[in-house]
């Protein structure tokens, strides 16, 4: 337990972290910033991402403008990618929603990339959307066979232009006061949206390279912003590839729906040995899942045996 004392303790939202200190939430203080606890640092030095944006916490005043965190409260979600032994990283907390941003063009996201964040948000406890963006620079006919593959497999899709503001009253509904996690590649318009959806310049935007057709960096570091309407979203740096090496081989199988619906046919409920009379096993084999799904799932279970190795299909070049 922690020391007790005289002061009041206060409910905040971690909006951003950099180095030592924190920025923190609230709805009636605004943004502050903070700093641990004396005994928490302890625990900082000891887990790599015990506070991490969206995490909920307790704080109180301290000396000057700054408060000081006392306490976190219990995670409902949290979203992890892993790209190596050792380097787990938890990107958000208790988000309602992982918006994954995929960019029918320039540069074009592959769906290798797309089926990975599934597959981690999968056990983040939330829930997906998928946003196809730049609509605006494809056919519509192209446009409806890339969200049909997701639309049909019980996804949640949506198609937007930050350029012509096609699909952006739609997907204000999916974010209407609820906390909404924007992850993808770099290039794939995250900032731009951001900046749309808000009416203001809160981040930086950047263009595609041209040399590569690789989008550039421009956010650092994820960012909570809430909306006057009490709608929540978080941004995150652009990611090159989608580390999944904190997930179990079932769990990288059941989250592709054509699998999971199969587990009704286990003979044995909440088993998952994988053995050859296993339901998904049978159904991979047995043709339920598409060629093209078929090898993204064949990449990513190829990565949990060779964590060092990176295929094309993780990256966002062409």
């Amino acid at each position: 337990m922690l020391e007790q004392d005289k002061s009041v303790k206060e409910f905040f939202i971690i909006s951003r972290v950099y180095g030592a200190y924190y920025e923190i939430y609230s709805e009636s203080r605004g943004t502050v910033r903070a700093f641990l606890r004396g005994k928490l640092r302890t625990i900082s030095a000891e887990e790599r991402h015990p506070f991490v944006v969206g995490d909920r916490i307790q704080a109180e005043p301290s000396s000057g403008l700054d408060w000081v965190i006392c306490e976190r409260m219990e995670r409902k979600s949290f979203l992890t990618r892993k790209s190596r032994e050792g380097d787990t990283q938890i990107l958000c907390a208790n988000a309602d929603q992982t918006a994954v941003l995929v960019s029918l063009k320039s540069p074009e996201t592959k769906d290798g990339f797309i089926d990975r964040c599934l597959a981690a948000v999968f056990t983040s406890g939330t829930k997906p959307l998928i946003l196809f963006t730049k609509l605006d620079l494809v056919s519509k006919e192209e446009a409806e066979i890339r969200l049909s593959v997701y639309r049909n497999l019980g996804y949640r899709v949506l198609g937007i232009s930050c350029t012509t503001g096609e699909g952006i009253l739609e997907l204000q509904e999916y974010l209407n006061r609820k906390t909404t996690f924007l992850v993808g590649n770099s290039g794939v318009g995250k900032s731009t949206l951001l900046n749309l959806l808000t009416q203001k310049q809160i981040q930086k935007t950047s263009g595609v390279s041209s040399s590569t057709d690789k989008g550039k960096h421009t956010t650092t570091n994820s960012l909570l912003i809430v909306l006057s309407d009490g709608t929540t979203l978080i941004d995150s740096p652009g990611i090159k590839e989608w580390g999944i090496l904190h997930l179990k081989k079932e769990e990288i199988l059941e989250s592709f729906p054509e699998l999971l619906s199969q587990k009704k046919h286990c003979e044995e409920s909440n088993c998952c040995r994988l053995s050859s009379n296993c339901a998904m096993i049978q159904a991979l084999e047995g043709g339920v899942i598409t060629l093209e799904r078929k090898k993204s799932l064949e990449s990513m279970l190829g990565s949990l045996d060779n964590p060092h190795r990176v295929t094309r299909r993780d990256r966002i070049s062409k």
